[in-house]
C-alpha cells in the first residue's frame, strides 16, 4: 500500500465518521445543531442529502478497495489529484455542502434539553401568530430611524424584534455555559438572525441587562 493509498483510506474514514455524526444531528433543533459543532457558515444539510452522501461514499470505498486488492495504485493518486484540482480550480463560494463534523470538537447537548423546554414554555405566547407578521414587524423595526450608535427600540422603549431575538439567544447561550466572546458568531449562524457585526453591536448595547438576566434563574447542570 502506497502513501497515497493510506491517505485516501484515512480521508474516506474521516468522511464516514463525519456523516455518522450528521445522521445523529439530524434530530436536533436548529439552535442545538448550530451549537453542537464549531461549524463554518453553511446551509444545514437535510437528512436526505446526508443519506445520499453516505451511499456515494460507500460506493467509492468499494471501488477503492477493489482496485487496491488488484494491486492498482493509480486510483488513489488520481483521487488526490482530483481533490487538489477541485479545490484549486473548480471550487466556488457556496454554502450548500456537508461540513466535516469531528468527534473531538463535539459539544455536549444533553444538558441543553431542560433549559430549552423552559424557554419554549416561556416564549410560546410571543411565538404565536403568523410568521409573516413577525417578519413584517422585524422589517418595520429595521427600517425605522434610530439614533446614531444606538439600537432601534420597540413600543414603550423595549428593544426591537431583531434586538429582542438576539438578547434572548444571548441569555440562553450564557446560561448554557458559552463564553461572551463566542456569542456573536454562534448567534449569527442561527436561522433568521442578523450578521455577526450587527449581533455584536446589539450585544454591546445590552450587555449589562443580558448578563444580569442570564445570572438569574440559571439552570443547574
Amino acid at each position: 500500500m502506497t502513501p497515497a493509498d493510506e491517505r485516501i483510506l484515512q480521508l474516506l474514514g474521516k468522511w464516514r465518521a463525519s456523516l455518522d455524526l450528521h445522521l445523529r444531528y439530524a434530530h436536533l433543533s436548529d439552535d442545538e445543531y448550530w451549537l453542537v459543532q464549531p461549524w463554518p457558515r453553511h446551509e444545514r444539510p437535510t437528512k436526505w442529502v446526508i443519506g445520499l452522501a453516505r451511499q456515494r461514499l460507500e460506493d467509492l470505498e468499494r471501488i477503492v478497495q477493489t482496485r487496491l486488492a488488484a494491486g492498482d495504485t493509480s486510483l488513489s493518486e488520481a483521487l488526490e489529484l482530483m481533490s487538489f484540482l477541485t479545490n484549486l480550480v473548480g471550487a466556488q463560494h457556496i454554502e450548500r455542502f456537508v461540513p466535516t463534523a469531528e468527534p473531538e470538537q463535539e459539544r455536549p447537548i444533553t444538558r441543553l434539553q431542560p433549559s430549552r423546554a423552559l424557554d419554549a414554555t416561556v416564549e410560546m405566547p410571543a411565538a404565536a401568530g403568523p410568521v409573516t407578521a413577525r417578519k413584517e414587524r422585524a422589517a418595520a423595526a429595521a427600517a425605522a430611524p434610530a439614533a446614531a450608535g444606538e439600537p432601534a427600540a420597540g413600543p414603550a422603549g423595549e428593544p426591537a424584534t431583531e434586538d429582542a431575538d438576539v438578547i434572548r439567544d444571548a441569555v440562553r447561550l450564557l446560561r448554557w455555559g458559552r463564553g461572551w466572546h463566542e456569542l456573536p458568531e454562534a448567534i449569527a449562524r442561527m436561522a433568521g438572525r442578523p450578521s455577526k457585526t450587527r449581533v455584536r453591536a446589539i450585544l454591546k448595547s445590552h450587555r449589562s441587562s443580558i448578563e444580569q438576566e442570564a445570572a438569574t434563574n440559571k439552570p443547574a447542570r
